[in-house]
C-alpha cells in the first residue's frame, strides 16, 4: 500500500544524488549534437586527444509542453563508447528526475569536466520500476498512470543505445566550448492509453537535442552565489543544477539590469536594490535565476536568493492553485520538495492561509501584498507544517512566495488584450475552477476570454489570432477583471517551431509503403491510411482532418535534429542532417521494417500542407513485430 503524504514527510531518506542528471544530459547532448564537433572525414585519421584533456559543455535541459504532469523516473547508468572502442563509465551514481518539471523551462547548465575524444554511442539504462508518472486528461483532470514496456509488460530497467551515423561523429576537444538544449521529447516517447483505468503509458525513450539555446524560451539556473559585482551588474554562481545541496559544477555568470525582479530573503527588490541585496549575501547563499538568453549570455528577469529559495531549508508545497474557497486553496498536481532534495508528487493538496500568513512575490512591495492576492491560476511555493489531515498543509503562520505564472493563448482580442487559454502553468483550463475570482459571479475569470493587465507593454505586433506566451501574476482573488497582470507578452513565431505532428499507423498495420516520394530535402507522407494530428504549441486542442497531403520539409540550412528508432532493438540513431536522414528512412523500408509513427516539431501558418521540421522521430517496427 502506498504511504500517505504525511507519512513520507516523516519518514527519513539519503535523497538521491544529483550528479547523474548533469553527466546524462551531457552525454546525451554530445551524441545527438554531432554537428558542432565531429565532421565528415575518417576518425581512424584524426590525431588522438591527450588522456587527461577534457572539454567544457554549457548544456540546456528542456522538453515540450504535453499531457505529463509529473514523469519522475531513475537514470542509473551511462556508459560511453569511445571510437577506438574504449567505454567509460559517467556515472557514478543514480538520480531520479522529474522531466516534466522542464516543459516550461530550459535548466542552464555549466559542466567543465567532459572527457575529451571521439564519441560514436553509448548506453544509457533508466529505471522505471518505481516511476512515477502522471498524465492529465482533455479536462485537465489529473491521474496516476502505470508504465509498461512494449510487449506491456510493468517496465523495470530500460537500456537504450544511442548511435551516431559515421559522418555525425562527436569530437570533444580542450578549450572549444559549446552550448547545446537537451529535450527528452516525452510525447514521441511515450503512447498514453485513457481508456484504462488508471491509465496505460507504453514508453519508447526517444531523445533530441540543438545545438542552440532558444531564445523564446525562458532559461535558468540554480547554484549558490560565489560573488557579486555592482560594478558589472552582474553576479556568478557555482551551478548547482537540480536542487543538488553540495558539489561545484563550474561557474555561471547572470547579467541583470534595472528592470529585474528579486527576492531575496522574503523581501522584494527591482534593479540595482535587488543586487545590493545578493551582494551582500554570504557566499555560498542559494540563489536561483531565470530569465532569456541572447548569445549565449543570460538577463535575468527573476532572481530568487536566501531563504525564499524554496529548496534551501525547509519542507515546501509546490504547485498552482486550481481553486479557492475562502482561506482554503487547492493545488492541483502538488510537488512537495524535502528540505534534504526529495521530491514527491502529492496529487491535489489544500493550503490552509491565515492572517499571519506572510506574502511575498518578486519585485512586489511586501506591503502591497496579503492572502487576498493569491488567485486561481496563480504558481506558488507554500512554507509552513502539515497537518494531521493528510493531504492538508497548514500556512496559516508560515508564507506563500508567489512564482510567476505562464500560459499560451490565442488573442481573441486586441485592445484592451483578452485571450483564449491555452496550456495555462502547463495544465488544460478544465483544471481550474475560477468561481470567486471576480467581483461579482458574472464577473469571474473566462479561461475563453481571459482578460490581461498590460499596462505600458507594447503590443504593436499582436493580432487578432496569434498565439502568445503571457507571464506574471494572477490579479486578487474576488477583483477581476482584469483576470491577469503581465509582465511579458511574447508573439510566438508559429512559422518557425510551433507545430507538433504526429502521423500514427494503428499497431496492427504499421506502413512499408508510408513514403509517395522521397528527396535529399523533402519526404511526401502517404496518410491514405494513417491518423495524424497536428497542433500548435501550446494551445490543448488538435487541428484535426485539415491534412489532403503532408510533406515534411528540411530547414534552409539542411540541418536540425532527427531520430530513428526501430522498436525492440533498444537503439536510436540520431541524424544532423535532413538528408542523412532521408537515406536512412529509406534503409529501414529497403530492409523490410515498417513505419509506425512520426512525431515532429514543425512550423505551422495554417495556410500550408508543407511542413518544416528542424526535429523529427521516426519509429519503425521489424517484421512479424507489429502488435
Amino acid at each position: 500500500m502506498a504511504r500517505t503524504i504525511l507519512e513520507r514527510l516523516r519518514t527519513p531518506g539519503a535523497a538521491r544524488a544529483r550528479d547523474a542528471l548533469i553527466y546524462a544530459a551531457m552525454l546525451i547532448v554530445m551524441i545527438t549534437l554531432s554537428a558542432c564537433g565531429g565532421g565528415g572525414g575518417d576518425i581512424a585519421n584524426e590525431d588522438p586527444v591527450a588522456v587527461n584533456d577534457t572539454g567544457l559543455l554549457y548544456v540546456g535541459l528542456t522538453d515540450a509542453e504535453g499531457d505529463f504532469v509529473t514523469y519522475a523516473v531513475d537514470v542509473d547508468s551511462i556508459l560511453l563508447e569511445r571510437a577506438n572502442g574504449t567505454t567509460v563509465e559517467t556515472l557514478p551514481l543514480s538520480t531520479r528526475v522529474d522531466f516534466a518539471e522542464l516543459t516550461e523551462v530550459t535548466e542552464f547548465l555549466n559542466i567543465a569536466t567532459v572527457p575529451a575524444g571521439n564519441y560514436v554511442a553509448a548506453s544509457i539504462r533508466l529505471d522505471f520500476s518505481e516511476a512515477q508518472v502522471v498524465v492529465q486528461n482533455e479536462t485537465g483532470v489529473i491521474t496516476e498512470a502505470e508504465v509498461v514496456d512494449e510487449a506491456g509488460n510493468p517496465l523495470g530497467d530500460y537500456e537504450v543505445r544511442l548511435q551516431l551515423a559515421n559522418t555525425d561523429i562527436i569530437r570533444i576537444a580542450p578549450g572549444i566550448p559549446a552550448a547545446f538544449s537537451l529535450d527528452f521529447d516525452l510525447d514521441a516517447s511515450n503512447e498514453i492509453d485513457r481508456s484504462m483505468s488508471p491509465p496505460i503509458v507504453t514508453v519508447s525513450p526517444l531523445l533530441l537535442a540543438q545545438a542552440e539555446l532558444e531564445e523564446d524560451r525562458e532559461h535558468r539556473v540554480r547554484g549558490v552565489l560565489a560573488e557579486a559585482s555592482i560594478d558589472e551588474s552582474a553576479f556568478t554562481l557555482k551551478v548547482r543544477p537540480f536542487k543538488r545541496r553540495t558539489g561545484d559544477f563550474g561557474r555561471f555568470t547572470v547579467n541583470v539590469d534595472e528592470e529585474t525582479q528579486y527576492e531575496v530573503d522574503g523581501v522584494g527588490y527591482t534593479g540595482a536594490a535587488g543586487l545590493e541585496a545578493v551582494a551582500a549575501l554570504e557566499e555560498n547563499t542559494p540563489v536561483v535565476a531565470s530569465g532569456s538568453i541572447s548569445n549565449r549570455s543570460m538577463m535575468a528577469d527573476i532572481v530568487i536568493a536566501g531563504s525564499s529559495v524554496p529548496w534551501a531549508d525547509d519542507t515546501v508545497v509546490k504547485g498552482v492553485v486550481t481553486a479557492r474557497s475562502g482561506d482554503t486553496l487547492t493545488i492541483g498536481g502538488a510537488r512537495v520538495e524535502f528540505g534534504d532534495g526529495r521530491v514527491d508528487f502529492g496529487g491535489s493538496f489544500e493550503v490552509l492561509l491565515g492572517e499571519a500568513t506572510t506574502v511575498t512575490a518578486p519585485g512586489v512591495d511586501n506591503a502591497d501584498l496579503n492572502i487576498d492576492s493569491i488567485s486561481v491560476g496563480q504558481r506558488i511555493v507554500a512554507f509552513g507544517e502539515p497537518s494531521a489531515t493528510d493531504l492538508v498543509f497548514d500556512a496559516t503562520a508560515g508564507r506563500i512566495v508567489m512564482q510567476f505564472s505562464q500560459f499560451t493563448a490565442v488573442v481573441a482580442q486586441e485592445t484592451p488584450l483578452a485571450a483564449e487559454l491555452g496550456l495555462y502553468n502547463g495544465r488544460r483550463p478544465g483544471a481550474y475552477d475560477f468561481s470567486g475570482t471576480g467581483s461579482a459571479p458574472e464577473l469571474d475569470a473566462d479561461p475563453d476570454f481571459y482578460e490581461i493587465d498590460t499596462g505600458a507593454l507594447l503590443l504593436n505586433d499582436v493580432e487578432l489570432g496569434d498565439l502568445i506566451r503571457v507571464r506574471g501574476l494572477v490579479t486578487p482573488f474576488g477583483s477581476a477583471p482584469e483576470d491577469f497582470t503581465a509582465r511579458t507578452v511574447i508573439d510566438i513565431e508559429t512559422s518557425r517551431r510551433a507545430g507538433e505532428l504526429k502521423v500514427v499507423w494503428p499497431g496492427d498495420a504499421p506502413s512499408t509503403t508510408p513514403f509517395i516520394a522521397t528527396s535529399p530535402t523533402t519526404i511526401d507522407v502517404d496518410i491514405s491510411e494513417s491518423e495524424e494530428w497536428l497542433r500548435v504549441r501550446g494551445i490543448p486542442r488538435f487541428i484535426t482532418n485539415p491534412l489532403e497531403m503532408l510533406t515534411i520539409a528540411a530547414t534552409e540550412s539542411g540541418e536540425g535534429v532527427y531520430a530513428v528508432h526501430v522498436r525492440g532493438s533498444g537503439v536510436v540513431t540520431a541524424y544532423r542532417n535532413f538528408a542523412d536522414l532521408v537515406d536512412a528512412l529509406n534503409a529501414e523500408l529497403e530492409a523490410g521494417n515498417a513505419l509506425q509513427r512520426i512525431n515532429a516539431r514543425v512550423g505551422y501558418t495554417g495556410t500550408t500542407d508543407v511542413l518544416v521540421s528542424p526535429r523529427a522521430s521516426f519509429v519503425f517496427v521489424a517484421p512479424g513485430d507489429a502488435e
